[in-house]
């Protein structure tokens, strides 16, 4: 692990922080990871999708998903469905048996953009945060997020400030606010963690 990264986990952890994070794909423009099929369910070609979100319930009632196959999606029609936890079982039109169905394991599934379920004014979607200008309470202005990057404990904002990467948590506990209008994230990050990247 790259030393400004540990001594950030380090602080982090030194105030008492617990973060958690969740894996964040965004191959394909336009659309957001959902899951990813598991395993086979029964000989008539259902599949089990590991839901990769929040709210597993919000996902109850689908119509269709967007399977990856080599480097593009292709939409398929879901027959029926139930959800068991965060698993999602379901059957698509094309895959009628068990041998179809074993053809699809580890596949990743997606969902367009505009079906993500709303979120509430102090919440943000990963992909909504890229090109934001984040503004920190003490440190005022810190610059646009350039990347974000999935890490073990929470995803990671990367944003070019006095000539120097910084990182910080993208998670609730550090955001203040959200305007989305002027794609502006306020920010009240851990007193010390500038000082990491800007000593």
């Amino acid at each position: 692990m790259p030393l400004k990264l540990q001594q950030l986990n380090n602080h982090l952890n030194h105030l008492g922080i617990k973060l958690h994070s969740r894996v964040i794909l965004m191959e394909h423009e336009g659309y957001y990871h959902l899951g990813t099929i598991v395993r086979t369910h029964g000989v008539r070609g259902n599949i089990f999708i590991l839901l990769d979100v929040d709210d597993p319930l919000k996902y109850k009632k689908l119509s269709a998903v967007f399977l990856q196959q080599d480097s593009t999606l292709k939409k398929y029609t879901i027959i029926n469905s139930s959800l068991l936890g965060d698993l999602l079982n379901v059957h698509l039109q094309g895959i009628e048996d068990m041998t179809s169905a074993e053809s699809f394991l580890r596949v990743e599934v997606y969902l367009p953009l505009e079906a993500l379920p709303p979120l509430s004014s102090n919440q943000l979607y990963l992909h909504e945060a890229v090109g934001m200008v984040v503004i920190d309470h003490l440190g005022g202005e810190l610059g646009v997020i350039g990347k974000i990057f999935d890490m073990p404990q929470q995803p990671m904002a990367s944003v070019q400030h006095q000539g120097k990467e910084i990182l910080f948590p993208v998670v609730s506990v550090f955001i203040d606010r959200i305007d989305r209008e002027n794609r502006i994230l306020y920010v009240n990050l851990p007193e010390g963690l500038l000082d990491i990247y800007l000593k």
